[in-house]
């Protein structure tokens, strides 16, 4: 294997099931706009249930007799309305099947079977029934209220998301980390942080443009979140520049992580819609998180490591090893560039 940069080819061909072509969805990318569909149809959903209220209301203060035949837009069914078919459709997505949506769920079928009983029996005789409507009532207000506490929920996700990447955004990372480094001080537990820096960024950017850049950030993204292990956080930490926290990790174990990380990102290159196939590896550094240390410090040194690993030739991996109160060594140069 090659230390050397390599140079992005135009007419290369990619190993079947290596590449990803411009456009095509990854599972932890497609998580962003799957949240902003959700949020899109909870608002949907809202505005669609307040109107079957209302016609519900004016049919229900019309004479026996008079009503005629439901209509169809009349929705009595929680599955003929827009909501119960989409939820019905979706329901197996692994943001959808959750309790708080099965909840809300329950609640909306509990909604729709009281309209139905209450618009039937206003058919046959014209009465309203005070205590079906009164349940009507507050379900329809425990339906709204959750719909609203859902929303919530999922706008509050999606302001920790970067929108580009769908990994977590460089605002919540200084809070997650100041409570890693917090837990692993207080359990005495090895915890680490890594710096991943995508090699030759710039030349992609001013070869190819910026949009198959966002393509490149987007594939190393969706890498990253699928291979790092289940409690590991991934976060944009700029540019095209990542940062790993590794929880319950020594130093040894970490470097076998990023270093499967950075196998499966130089075997994953990128294929643009012009055929163009784009080799991607990745430089990364890491460093210990240490009671002597702040947040900012260690990710100094994580920073170190990366700089060790593109002055080694790029698509390696570094780890900072130097002991509390040994004097540091291979600081970086600011002044030169790390593309």
């Amino acid at each position: 294997m090659s230390d050397s940069p390599k140079k992005v080819a135009k007419n290369s061909k990619a190993k079947p099931g290596n590449s990803r072509k411009m456009g095509e969805s990854i599972a932890e990318v497609g998580m962003a706009d799957a949240e902003r569909d959700i949020l899109a149809e909870l608002d949907k959903a809202l505005s669609e249930h307040i109107s079957l209220l209302l016609g519900w209301s004016r049919r229900l203060t019309l004479p026996a007799g008079k009503t005629g035949p439901a209509p169809l837009h009349d929705h009595s069914d929680d599955h003929d309305c827009d909501f119960g078919a989409w939820y019905a459709l979706n329901r197996h997505n692994r943001l959808i099947d959750q309790p708080a949506m099965h909840a809300l769920a329950a609640t909306h079928e509990q909604l729709h079977a009281s309209a139905r009983r209450l618009l039937e029996g206003h058919e046959i005789d014209g009465d309203v029934d005070e205590a079906e409507f009164e349940m009507l009532s507050l379900r329809a207000e425990s339906f709204f209220a959750q719909l609203r506490r859902l929303e919530r929920a999922f706008r509050t996700a999606r302001s920790d998301v970067d929108p580009l990447t769908g990994t977590y955004n460089r605002q919540t990372m200084l809070g997650d980390l100041g409570t890693e480094r917090e837990r692993a001080v207080r359990t005495d537990t090895p915890t680490a942080i890594a710096l991943v820096d995508l090699d030759h960024f710039k030349a992609v950017n001013d070869t190819h443009g910026h949009q198959a850049g966002d393509l490149v950030l987007q594939s190393v993204a969706g890498i990253l979140q699928s291979h790092v292990r289940p409690f590991d956080k991934v976060y944009r930490y700029g540019g095209e520049e990542f940062l790993i926290c590794l929880p319950n990790a020594d130093m040894k174990q970490c470097a076998r992580v990023l270093e499967r990380l950075r196998r499966v990102i130089e075997a994953s290159p990128v294929t643009l819609n012009d055929g163009t196939i784009l080799p991607v590896t990745a430089s990364i550094g890491a460093a210990p998180m240490t009671k002597t240390r702040t947040i900012e410090q260690i990710i100094e040194k994580a920073d170190q490591a990366l700089y060790a690993a593109k002055e080694g030739g790029r698509n390696k991996v570094r780890v900072w090893r130097n002991p509390d109160g040994e004097k540091d060594t291979g600081k970086p140069d600011k002044s030169k560039s790390r593309d």
